[in-house]
């Protein structure tokens, strides 16, 4: 019975918003098989709410194309260069003038202090699922959220950091060398939003007298949940939440109008009603890899389908939690070591994690999870980054290696009593599912004690437990946020980044190494360092690489003008359009 009540709804939905989706060119349906957690920017850092911001707030900067790494200018009226004045010789000063013409969808002007209240607003916010991180690494000189409890960062820092010389001038002063800045002002989380509309809800009024009352704000705290009001092609009309999102053109948008009137956003959580949608023209397109591997060749034989696939800057893995929080969850079974449980710094022993990457099946994984789609990677350094090399190690499957490592972990306890663990991916993703029960098989031949249950969760709850620390082994990917190494090795590998503040691991020696590397310009050198830190992370293994995808589109042959930009949050909508 779940078809024909996705589809009932689905119908519900495209008439609330003004008819039947194949008779109206005017309106955009496209499919995730997610849900979304809010679309305040200072709390959303997954491509599903990434996408609603992308699309609803503008930033400094835009991608060139399809290009990941070259840039024009979207708010600033142009892209800052040493040449042109705009990024100081030492590499520390940028400055950026606005696009006079820029305005917000209720037809106010964008003005260098709302750029300012923004990108400071990220940083007071520092919350634990955000994005914060990418602004204070290069302005306030760590990659760690401003903690108020810790006295880390000062407001003065915050407030020196980023500065509105006038109406129409912005001064970032960086607190180091910081090589992909750039990059930085070009990705969703250094979006521009209107702080009057902000400060109105009740939120930071961008002051040193209240920036404490909303440093590291819970979930739900916020007062844009909803969105604040932005400056792009199309505003929020509508949330059913875990069903779908709808956007609605902004009849002020200050460029030019797009060709959609509406995009609508539907969560459909069977595949199978995903491909007959596509089929019948229900749906136009499916979000960038919403589509999984198995799916693909059904999908190519549709005559009123296209099928593309590109290169990505991603990377899939399996995370290892060092230090599980058990608070609120069954997730450790006994807590002990007594082959119905684990305790809660299980994979603090090195030998378990090599245990684990030496019994994965990365050919099966490759084969037939991704159907080939996906490259075999082993480290941090993917290919397309700088300092990537085909000579860099990865693990492979070695079952003589695996059972070595697991008798000496824990001093023999594991290989004795066993474990029995609760793994996990996020609902609707059978990709990541598959690669669990691959490992859960795996396991299964290197010890019969060794017990995995693999376990679906909403996405939105798996990335709440996952910030909470109370994840203990699960399937996830990262999709850069710039084209730089830098955005692979903080996040992954330095204790304060998002996976490795997640899993508990920490390095002091690699956290310097990455410091270092970021700040520095001679490219042969970063090259050299990043190496050095690739493979360090592949001796700690404090995740599973397991391989690099490419991205996939499926859409229906009207639609036309779709961006496939690997740095893209899901979809950029402006410039798509459907034809009969």
């Amino acid at each position: 019975m779940k078809k024909p009540l996705l589809l009932l709804g689905l119908t519900a939905a495209l008439m609330s918003c003004g008819g039947q989706n194949d008779k109206n060119t005017d309106t955009l349906l496209t499919m995730t098989f997610g849900d979304w957690s809010r679309f305040d920017p200072a709390y959303c850092y997954d491509s599903a709410c990434g996408e609603i911001v992308q699309n609803t707030l503008q930033t400094l900067l835009f991608y060139d194309g399809e290009s990941p790494d070259k840039y024009v200018p979207m708010l600033a009226a142009e892209v800052p260069t040493t040449d042109n004045g705009g990024i100081s010789a030492d590499g520390l000063t940028y400055t950026l003038k606005l696009n006079s013409e820029a305005r917000f969808s209720d037809g106010k002007p964008v003005t260098a202090e709302d750029v300012e209240y923004s990108i400071e607003r990220m940083m007071v916010y520092s919350t634990d699922i955000g994005p914060a991180m990418l602004l204070t690494e290069p302005l306030l000189g760590k990659a760690e959220p401003v903690r108020v409890k810790d006295n880390n960062f000062t407001f003065q820092q915050i407030d020196q950091s980023v500065e509105a010389v006038d109406d129409q001038t912005v001064v970032f002063h960086l607190a180091k060398p910081f090589a992909p800045f750039l990059g930085v002002l070009a990705t969703y989380p250094s979006a521009i939003y209107q702080k009057a509309d902000a400060v109105s809800k009740g939120d930071w009024d961008g002051t040193e007298t209240t920036w404490k009352d909303f440093n590291n704000l819970a979930e739900g705290s916020g007062k844009l949940d909803q969105g604040p009001v932005g400056s792009a092609a199309f505003t929020i009309e509508k949330y059913d939440v875990g069903k779908n999102v709808v956007l609605k053109r902004s009849e002020k948008y200050w460029q030019e109008a797009p060709n959609l009137q509406r995009v609508i956003i539907q969560s459909v959580g069977d595949e199978s009603t995903r491909i007959q949608m596509l089929k019948s023209g229900d749906a136009d397109m499916a979000l960038p890899n919403a589509m999984t591997p198995v799916a693909l060749p059904q999908l190519e034989q549709m005559d009123n389908l296209s099928v593309e696939k590109t290169s990505g800057l991603s990377l899939t893995a399996l995370f290892m939690n060092e230090k599980i929080n058990a608070q609120g969850t069954n997730h450790l079974g006994s807590g002990k070591l007594d082959g119905n449980g684990i305790p809660a710094n299980f994979f603090s022993d090195v030998n378990v994690r090599k245990g684990f990457a030496t019994t994965m099946d990365y050919g099966a994984y490759i084969q037939e999870v991704t159907l080939n789609l996906s490259q075999r990677v082993g480290t941090i350094l993917i290919e397309g980054m700088p300092g990537y090399s085909a000579d860099l190690p990865a693990y492979s499957e070695d079952p003589e290696a695996s059972a070595a490592f697991f008798k000496k972990a824990w001093g023999g306890q594991v290989w004795e009593k066993g474990f029995k663990l609760p793994v996990f991916y996020n609902s609707g993703n059978t990709g990541r599912q598959r690669s669990l029960d691959i490992l859960r098989t795996t396991l299964q031949k290197i010890n019969p004690r060794f017990r995995l249950e693999v376990r679906e969760l909403p996405f939105s709850q798996l990335l709440s437990q996952a910030s909470a620390n109370q994840m203990t082994v699960w399937a996830g990917a990262w999709g850069a946020d710039y084209a730089d190494p830098h955005n692979f090795a903080q996040p992954f590998l330095q204790s304060t980044g998002n996976y490795g503040a997640q899993i508990g691991y920490k390095n002091a020696q690699l956290d310097q190494q990455i410091t270092e590397a970021v700040a520095t310009t001679d490219l042969n050198r970063r090259a050299e360092l990043y190496q050095q830190i690739a493979r360090q992370g592949y001796e700690d293994v404090p995740f599973i690489p397991l391989g690099q995808p490419l991205n996939t589109y499926v859409q229906n042959k009207m639609v036309q003008g779709r961006l496939k930009n690997p740095m893209f949050a899901g979809d950029y909508y402006a410039t798509i359009s459907k034809v009969e």
